[in-house]
């Protein structure tokens, strides 16, 4: 595969970032309030409120943030045999390292990724489901990663885009970050969907949406996982692998809450320049949902009154990620060949880091070579204007 490759789904979590980042940079008056990095008996912590946020240079095994442990992951084992947990541990933090993150890219074969940020923290996704729930605090923590992640991607402009995060409490505050990021050289921004102070499908919302499309600005709404029953207390231990196995299996399928949500607002027809991401969303459940939605538009929902179908607005403005899937011409017919991004993931466990190439020679092998430069480059070039 000779085509240059864009991963649209990379990340910089919180567990990665300076460690006196926050404290640093907060009025005085909020600095009590700012996430820190806190030594305990378990080892160190980014900790707010004395709660557990992450652990700094988790793993991330089942979403909690263990340390690595060598043969737990087998994608894990594949990060480690370059040296990405032992350089942690000596004080090398790959993703927020500007001269390791580009050799990581070199290493999977990458020529510029679009980097998510620290949205998480206010998700409750974390050990023991802790989140930061003071909308004044979570503001200023945005707004410190914000202007961190735009002067980290300047630093390689054509290698790096950042996202900004959003708050989710004010959608008129969310509508000002999303300007202030745009100005900042930011080229997107992400929404918790899950922590919306209101549904994504009601009209408080249509100031963001606004904007994004006046700005030039993509919204992802990136998965959270879906919520399910989780085991009984005194079942944990023995349910362990069945909780994470439904956890990870059904955890890239809120896209269809997603994406449902804002094709039935009206967002779309309202703000025909808004372009929204499903961010580590998959795409194989897509036709079907698309499908589903215009039949029921048809049969019952027409009091909506938009002016295309649903699916139809998803042709002109949607997009979702996927990383690992088989991808036949089928499947890129009735999603469109326009809509589909690739991304490694890195540096989660559960992406494809370093083996982005291999998977994408698998993944794509029964597509035409204008359709795979289109999934894996030039539609997320185009959308996040990379050079």
């Amino acid at each position: 595969m000779e085509q240059k490759v864009i991963s649209a789904d990379c990340h910089i979590d919180i567990s990665w970032l300076p460690e006196d980042l926050f404290v640093s940079r907060a009025p005085e008056r909020l600095k009590d309030r700012m996430p820190r990095v806190t030594e305990t008996e378990r080892g160190r912590w980014w900790r707010v409120d004395g709660a557990e946020l992450m652990r700094v240079a988790g793993s991330g095994f089942s979403g909690t943030d263990e340390r690595y442990v060598p043969g737990a992951s087998h994608r894990l084992d594949k990060m480690e045999e370059q040296g990405f947990f032992s350089d942690a541990a000596k004080g090398l933090f790959h993703p927020t390292d500007p001269a390791q993150r580009l050799k990581d890219q070199d290493i999977d074969g990458i020529s510029g990724e679009v980097i998510y940020g620290i949205l998480a923290v206010a998700s409750g996704f974390a050990a023991g489901g802790s989140s930061i729930k003071d909308s004044e605090a979570l503001a200023t923590v945005y707004g410190i990663y914000n202007q961190w992640a735009a002067d980290f991607c300047k630093l390689h402009p054509d290698r790096f885009v950042g996202l900004a995060c959003l708050t989710s409490h004010d959608p008129q505050m969310a509508a000002s970050q999303l300007r202030q990021a745009a100005g900042a050289g930011l080229r997107g921004a992400e929404l918790n969907v899950s922590s919306a102070v209101k549904p994504i499908y009601q009209k408080e919302w249509d100031i963001l949406w606004a904007t994004a499309g006046e700005c030039d600005m993509p919204i992802s709404f990136h998965t959270v996982g879906l919520p399910y029953r989780k085991p009984d207390p005194e079942a944990a231990e023995e349910c362990h692998y069945i909780n994470m196995g439904i956890n990870f299996t059904l955890f890239q399928l809120s896209g269809a809450e997603y994406m449902t949500s804002i094709l039935l607002s009206g967002a779309c027809d309202h703000h025909p320049d808004f372009k929204f991401v499903l961010g580590e969303c998959g795409i194989g459940w897509l036709p079907y949902v698309l499908y589903r939605m215009d039949q029921e538009y048809e049969d019952r929902l027409f009091p909506l009154n938009l002016s295309m179908k649903p699916s139809d607005f998803w042709h002109r403005q949607g997009y979702s990620t996927f990383q690992d899937e088989p991808v036949t011409p089928e499947l890129v017919g009735a999603i469109g060949d326009d809509n589909i991004l690739w991304g490694s993931d890195y540096p989660h466990p559960d992406g494809i880091w370093p083996e982005s190439r291999s998977f994408l020679e698998r993944n794509l092998a029964s597509l035409d070579q204008e359709t795979r430069a289109k999934i894996i480059h030039h539609n997320a070039a185009k959308l996040y204007k990379f050079n």
